[in-house]
């Protein structure tokens, strides 16, 4: 089982937390927004049994140790405003991988930055990682922005590395090491 420790989970604007049933909804307008899915590594969700079955995914990828699946709750009006996730998390080699969404309603305020810097915290300090990679769709500007801004240092080009939706996408593999990790 994947150990959480919820204050450091907690930042001014939000709330980092393991998702419930009560989150379907929420995660299917997420997940299902062409705009917010346009550089992800699947296709745009069409209904709850999918976002049902991702919050099964999270609760045993938390018990077996191979990720923390998160929600990102807004403090102000507790809605949902986007996930984030430590996946593909191996302990024998320290690394895992990091990705993050966010509801359009929540863009440019800077809360992608603080949701990240609280789940990278966490899994450098709680999960004792050393390396966390990000892949990231080579026309995603604020993401490569904001891993620039955190430390990330962009290591090549994954070639054909997604499909979606039958179609064959390249992605920036991006990484962070701990001693590397900025204050």
């Amino acid at each position: 089982m994947i150990p959480i420790d919820p204050a450091s989970l907690v930042t001014r604007r939000l709330y980092l937390r393991v998702p419930t049933d009560a989150d379907t909804n929420g995660l299917l307008a997420l997940y299902g927004d062409r705009e917010v899915m346009r550089h992800w590594s699947h296709p745009v969700w069409t209904c709850p049994a999918q976002a049902r079955a991702a919050i099964a995914e999270a609760q045993t990828d938390r018990a077996l140790g191979s990720g923390l699946h998160l929600v990102i709750v807004s403090r102000s009006d507790g809605a949902l405003a986007g996930s984030c996730a430590l996946f593909d998390i191996h302990p024998q080699h320290r690394r895992a991988t990091l990705g993050y969404l966010l509801a359009p309603p929540y863009w440019g305020q800077g809360l992608a930055g603080e949701a990240v810097r609280a789940l990278l915290a966490h899994g450098f300090d709680v999960l004792d990682l050393a390396r966390i990679e990000a892949e990231v769709a080579p026309g995603n500007g604020a993401s490569t922005a904001l891993l620039v801004r955190l430390g990330f240092r962009c290591e090549g080009l994954l070639r054909a590395r997604w499909r979606v939706d039958g179609e064959a996408l390249d992605v920036q593999l991006w990484a962070l090491l701990r001693a590397e990790r900025a204050a």
